[in-house]
């Protein structure tokens, strides 16, 4: 086998690797070749992030024109240096025919799409004032409410907007708190009275003052929430979720902590935090996150941009259990999962998917990898081997 037909091989299985479609014997081969020298490792992490970025553009390409045009540019005397940067640009283009095609152009089985109505996008919440009074809001709510004196919150289809009067900034005798609660099935936009803004995942509740006042400000938390905190150096911006406090400054970054879940994570996508768990703090840069573990604060190197893109709808998955997809599957779409063989939740898949895609394109994605089926009893999804 030449040069470029072995890379033009792996560049297949890389690709089979993104979309997690590789069977056992590839998955030994391309482990083999990444082995084999330092340069493999390097050239399979650039191709990796060239094929997400193509595949998340929507890009398509003929794989085989790509390839015929692609021998008919070679020279007939070639440096070896010619072959392997050449090869690298039709790798590139295979991967991105075979990922795109696997992750994008799905055919959806018809017991799916008669079994699961369609996911639209939904933006849905519950408000609870401070003095107990509820507003649920739907996509066509749209009204003015009086919180506190001197303070109203607009709400819309898609958010809340808190605003103080300008002759009502002094610090209120007692700080009011509201709650706002984005069940199964929803997400939620908030912006506080402070200028931070906030997005809310399914099965999310933020507690936070109207009006923030004080030495800093501080919120409650549960589920996943992302923030973009407004710049307050005399007044730190504080998170707390079950046991963890999550201090900064101004920044933009991502916590999920729900109550189901054994570890508590946050990603810091620009700035500077402090995260603590009462015996042990970290300062964390960007493209960093932070795993808390029973007592412990683990740090690791993550694409903080990849894990806030539920913000725009749409999540990516790496080499992540079947379980822990199911369980945001079941977030998302207000599904109940049910596994008919334990062992399926420890298969592993990498895939990119849309939000407010109908869920049975996104089971459909999975199917096609042949390692795992579903079957639909109304809101119950039942995995099978």
């Amino acid at each position: 086998m030449d040069q470029l037909t072995e890379r033009y091989k792996i560049a297949r299985l890389i690709a089979r690797k993104v979309s997690g479609t590789l069977t056992g014997e590839e998955v030994a081969a391309l482990e083999e070749w990444i082995e084999a020298s330092g340069e493999h490792r390097e050239e399979m992490i650039r191709i990796e992030k060239r094929l997400k970025e193509d595949v998340r553009r929507g890009r398509e390409l003929d794989a085989d024109a790509e390839w015929k045009a692609f021998q008919q540019r070679l020279p007939r005397k070639s440096s070896i240096r010619w072959l392997w940067y050449s090869a690298a640009a039709v790798v590139v283009g295979a991967c991105v025919v075979v990922g795109a095609l696997q992750l994008r152009d799905t055919k959806v089985p018809m017991q799916l799409v008669q079994s699961v109505e369609n996911n639209i996008k939904e933006y849905k919440a519950r408000l609870i004032l401070d003095d107990g009074r509820a507003v649920n809001i739907t996509d066509t709510t749209s009204q003015i409410i009086a919180v506190s004196e001197g303070a109203s919150v607009t709400t819309s289809g898609s958010g809340l907007k808190y605003e103080m009067k300008k002759d009502s900034l002094a610090s209120p005798a007692r700080v009011k708190y509201n709650t706002l609660i984005v069940p199964r099935g929803g997400e939620y936009e908030l912006l506080l009275s402070d200028g931070t803004r906030v997005w809310m995942n399914s099965e999310s509740k933020l507690v936070y003052p109207v009006h923030f006042s004080g030495d800093f400000r501080e919120v409650q938390m549960e589920g996943e929430v992302c923030f973009k905190v407004a710049k307050n150096e005399r007044q730190p911006f504080i998170v707390k979720t079950q046991g963890i406090s999550v201090e900064v400054l101004g920044t933009f970054f991502n916590v999920e902590a729900y109550p189901t879940d054994e570890v508590i994570t946050t990603t810091l996508v620009e700035g500077r935090v402090n995260v603590s768990n009462g015996k042990q703090e970290c300062v964390m840069s960007p493209n960093q996150q932070v795993i808390a573990d029973g007592g412990q604060l683990v740090v690791r190197e993550v694409d903080a941009a990849e894990v806030v893109r539920w913000i725009e709808g749409v999540c990516y998955f790496s080499e992540t259990s079947l379980e822990d997809i199911m369980d945001k599957l079941a977030r998302w779409y207000d599904v109940e999962i049910f596994f008919a063989n334990a062992s399926a939740k420890e298969a592993h898949f990498s895939l990119e998917i849309e939000r407010y895609d109908n869920i049975a394109a996104v089971l459909s994605k999975i199917e096609k990898t042949g390692r795992v089926k579903f079957k639909i009893n109304g809101r119950t999804v039942i995995v099978e081997e």
